[in-house]
């Protein structure tokens, strides 16, 4: 759907002219060409536009997404979709055939250094992944000191936590919470990758702490504040599961594991299998 015929829909929802729509903004005979295809509209414009009449703008957006997404990022997203959904039903076979796409694919190289690491994990062949890798993953990480904020490093660092070396992890995410308790306004969408990588952190501590017996050179400042993190989050259906699991992850990392196994349990009974079966108990 383009911009003009989204706004034309609108229009029509709101039971609005042309004239209506577009007063005070653009002229009547400018509009009509916006949604009629044959004239672009500034950005400013468009959003006193649909801000006027008290659009949602979100919605907006994702109908017009299709549209004007860039050809590349549109692959990206569908060979994503598609890698995602083979991993989370531990179907081996479409995974590796879909990750030789990638590899092969005009995509970002973050996306596919996701995709290495995610495949490694799932075939049980981490030891494939190299000491040259994980550098090329470290200097990702530190090139840029604003990462956090860069929804492809982001995602980068929460898939890749499992393989980096542990005082890398902590000083980043150290270095995470600060950047983000120092940041007003974080959109939905964003609020839900930080719980992304808090919940991946605190999977992936848990199990260095088993490893090492319960000893850790790093204090536990990181999980109280992963925890807190997820803890405080709105309370809505969008965040419920990310909620749940920072009283899982309580209960775990203060020795309740009675509490952390029901947990589990109950989700589990109410079929939410995709994202808690691989909870660490």
């Amino acid at each position: 759907m383009t911009i003009g015929e989204a706004l034309k829909e609108e229009q029509i929802k709101l039971g609005l002219t042309g004239k209506e729509m577009a007063a005070g903004v653009v002229t009547n005979g400018t509009y009509s060409r916006v949604i009629h295809g044959t004239r672009r509209i500034s950005s400013d414009l468009l959003i006193e536009i649909l801000l006027m009449h008290d659009i949602d703008l979100p919605n907006f957006f994702d109908k017009v997404r299709d549209t004007y997404l860039p050809n590349s990022n549109r692959l990206e997203e569908k060979l994503s979709s598609q890698f995602s959904l083979a991993v989370n039903n531990h179907d081996v076979a479409t995974a590796i055939k879909v990750f030789k796409q990638i590899k092969e694919a005009k995509v970002n190289n973050h996306f596919k250094k996701r995709a290495q690491i995610a495949i490694a994990f799932l075939t049980k062949d981490m030891d494939d992944i190299d000491d040259k890798f994980r550098e090329s993953i470290i200097y990702d990480l530190t090139k840029n000191e604003n990462w956090i904020f860069n929804v492809k490093a982001l995602l980068l660092f929460a898939t890749a936590i499992v393989i980096l070396p542990a005082d890398f992890v902590e000083d980043k995410m150290t270095l995470f919470f600060r950047k983000i308790s120092r940041s007003a306004n974080i959109s939905e969408i964003m609020n839900e990758r930080f719980a992304t990588v808090c919940v991946n952190y605190l999977h992936w501590k848990h199990t260095q702490t088993k490893k090492t017996g319960g000893k850790s050179k790093n204090d536990k400042s990181n999980v109280i504040n992963a925890i807190k993190y997820l803890k405080n989050l709105e309370s809505t259906t969008h965040f419920i599961i990310y909620i749940i699991s920072a009283e899982y992850y309580s209960a775990l990392f203060s020795g309740n594991l009675t509490r952390a196994k029901q947990i589990k349990m109950n989700l589990l009974d109410m079929g939410c299998t995709l994202a808690v079966k691989n909870w660490p108990i």
